[in-house]
């Protein structure tokens, strides 16, 4: 009875498996001969609804609406202006990844070939930072090592595709020295390119730049006219000094006492190299050749960051200090089109006027207090080292200023979220591929990262 039971439940499992397989054969067999839902350019694609309507980076989303196609490499999407990225499309559902940093209350627009549509209504992005500390103890000192034994008191700061920090330094220890570090995560290493005594420097070195092509590091030196150094990879980042060759109108153009170039900056637009001298001369210098010219004449005054926006590469950045005359140009930041340096457009400012001061919004009416150094993510999101207000800021690619990191007036040391972290006199920033943005926290001594999703 007992086998017979037995025998008969087996049939009876038998049984489903053969038709569960059957379904699964005419399911697949119907799905893929059914009719292939194209996108149809002689119709509108039409926007219905997304869910879920907030989050934040790589979080999913689903957009719905008619005549996406099914191919999602020919489905765009965006936020704002940030690309997200497309999984899939049924034709009538897009599975999309919100992007990372898609500006002030960001619309989402389809496109599909010449078509694009916007949905009604904004997501709510929620900005999710962490800050934390790379390297260096409080010593305002240089001493190279692994990441939990150096110390480091740098304020400028850039890096390479291969995830290497450089920083540059010219204060504290005793003696004082000047040079150039790199900082490498993965290594587990500070150690010194170039370093001497403050009162037999090699090299005055303040912003610095890397054409991330070739790893090529460059630095201007600051009190010498002609005079930069490249660091090349490929040397193990032995430092050579290089003289710029200028006309000989152009090179006495440049009032001496008002010789400091503080940043150089590689342009991948056209290939060359930017700096600018405190009597507002920007030149434009051939990295292979070294000849150089005189290409724009701007407003005096000392500067403390200089940056290109690699999504329109032909933009240089400028932020100016509060010598800068005319004093409109006062704790600015402000922008110089490359493609025609003299043109119309010139140097103009972009933040209000005002500074000393602390103001997030719309970018034509937000203030800082002694911008320090910019740099760009790839998208076109411009960070900024807020050195009075002790925080770090981002200037959206819509041009929209808010706060990320740092509690603005508030001094302090402290790693966290974007609302408990706390920096003191914020010097230097550099971000890399992925977006993360390394900060050079001058009065804290120490390296922070900040990782935004």
């Amino acid at each position: 009875m007992k086998n017979h039971r037995k025998s008969a439940e087996r049939c009876f499992v038998t049984f489903l498996l053969v038709c569960f397989s059957s379904f699964c054969f005419f399911s697949c067999k119907s799905e893929k001969e059914g009719p292939s839902k194209t996108h149809d350019p002689s119709k509108p694609i039409v926007l219905k609804t997304f869910f879920p309507n907030e989050g934040g980076a790589r979080d999913k989303i689903l957009l719905d609406g008619e005549n996406f196609g099914t191919d999602p490499s020919k489905v765009k999407v965006y936020f704002n202006n940030a690309k997200a990225s497309v999984i899939s499309s049924s034709g009538n559902r897009i599975y999309a990844i919100v992007p990372r940093l898609p500006g002030d209350n960001p619309r989402i627009s389809v496109v599909v070939g010449a078509d694009s549509v916007t949905y009604e209504g904004t997501f709510t992005y929620h900005i999710q930072a962490q800050v934390s500390t790379v390297t260096g103890n409080g010593q305002k000192n240089f001493k190279p090592g692994t990441l939990s034994e150096a110390e480091v008191y740098g304020k400028y700061l850039e890096l390479d595709a291969e995830g290497n920090i450089f920083m540059s330094w010219r204060d504290g220890g005793d003696p004082a020295t000047f040079g150039v570090a790199r900082i490498n995560e993965q290594q587990n290493i500070v150690t010194p390119l170039i370093e001497s005594i403050s009162t037999g420097r090699i090299l005055f070195a303040n912003g610095l730049t890397v054409d991330r092509v070739t790893g090529m590091l460059t630095a201007a030196h600051e009190s010498t006219k002609e005079v930069i150094f490249t660091f090349d990879p490929r040397e193990a980042w032995y430092p050579r000094q290089r003289n710029v060759k200028y006309s000989t109108a152009d090179f006495n153009s440049i009032v001496e006492a008002d010789r400091y170039k503080n940043f150089v900056t590689y342009c991948p637009y056209d290939g060359h190299l930017y700096t600018r001298y405190r009597d507002g001369k920007i030149a434009k210098i051939n990295p292979e050749t070294l000849e150089a010219k005189i290409v724009h004449q701007g407003p005096y005054g000392s500067q403390y960051g200089q940056a290109i926006n690699p999504a329109k590469p032909w933009l240089l950045y400028i932020t100016l200090h509060s010598n800068a005359t005319p004093t409109e140009f006062r704790q600015g930041i402000s922008v110089l089109d490359l493609r025609d340096p003299n043109g119309s457009g010139g140097f103009k400012r972009l933040n209000a006027p005002g500074g000393s001061a602390f103001r997030d919004g719309p970018v034509a009416d937000a203030l800082f207090n002694y911008p320090k150094d910019i740099k760009f993510d790839n998208n076109g999101n411009m960070f900024v080292a807020d050195y009075g207000n002790h925080c770090i800021r981002m200037i959206s690619a819509d041009n929209i200023v808010t706060t990320v990191a740092g509690q603005p007036g508030t001094p302090g040391y402290k790693d966290g979220g974007p609302v408990e972290s706390l920096f003191n006199q914020p010097w230097g920033v550099a971000v890399n591929e992925q977006g993360d943005i390394y900060i050079a926290d001058w009065s804290n001594a120490r390296i922070r990262k900040l990782v935004i999703e």
